[in-house]
């Protein structure tokens, strides 16, 4: 969330319109034929608020809707956290899906990384992976001697990755270069694998400078 040059907040959010996780373990998730039978689909949301008015700020696009495609965990570098930011990198479906949001059934799992262009989501850029990959929340990372915070060079990232191959049941690091407009749809400039498999991961926090020493039990 920000505050822009008129004094509203702005935040984005994923948002469904039902909160049914399926979650009837009778049976392996994985042996479900639909496990994500129940699930509402997701988007991705701006919203505008007018603080002093207390409410949505006026517009022809409000709330604005940046992205269908299933969006999960998005990501910005951490130094514009709470500034202005054009760009946004959520985990998406593999392939782009027609939604209807009042429909459930429509859910699925995250198998591709998006950069969104929140000026203009017709400059929205996506990168799927295989059907058995999927990755988790991204990281951005300042190239040396880029000032993200600068508008002209909000983008100048890297963004890394853990891919989880559900097959092999092995873990990747994916490196991609976010900044441009192609350079995010080419793919990883790196890519290779952990010496151990790492389990899907998700909802994960850092914060700097803080390590744990775990002793002997």
């Amino acid at each position: 969330a920000f505050e822009d040059m008129e004094g509203n907040v702005v935040f984005d959010t994923v948002q469904m319109d039902g909160m049914e996780l399926a979650a009837d373990f009778k049976e392996p998730f994985w042996q479900i034929e639909n496990p994500f039978r129940d699930v509402s689909p997701t988007r991705l949301i701006r919203y505008t608020v007018d603080i002093q008015n207390k409410k949505l700020a006026i517009g022809n696009d409000q709330p604005k809707v940046l992205t269908t495609r299933l969006p999960e965990f998005p990501s910005i570098p951490r130094d514009i956290s709470t500034r202005r930011h054009r760009y946004i990198y959520p985990l998406v479906a593999r392939k782009k899906v027609n939604v209807n949001p009042k429909t459930s059934g429509l859910g699925g799992p995250v198998a591709a990384v998006a950069k969104i262009d929140s000026e203009d989501t017709t400059n929205n850029q996506y990168f799927s992976f295989e059907p058995y990959e999927f990755p988790g929340e991204a990281i951005l990372v300042p190239k040396a001697g880029k000032t993200v915070s600068l508008p002209s060079e909000e983008d100048a990232c890297y963004m890394l990755v853990l891919v989880t191959n559900g097959k092999d049941l092995t873990t990747d690091v994916a490196i991609f270069d976010v900044e441009g407009d192609q350079a995010f749809e080419n793919g990883p400039i790196l890519r290779f694998p952990l010496p151990v498999f790492t389990p899907h991961l998700l909802h994960g926090s850092f914060a700097e400078g803080v390590t744990f020493e775990f002793g002997e039990s």
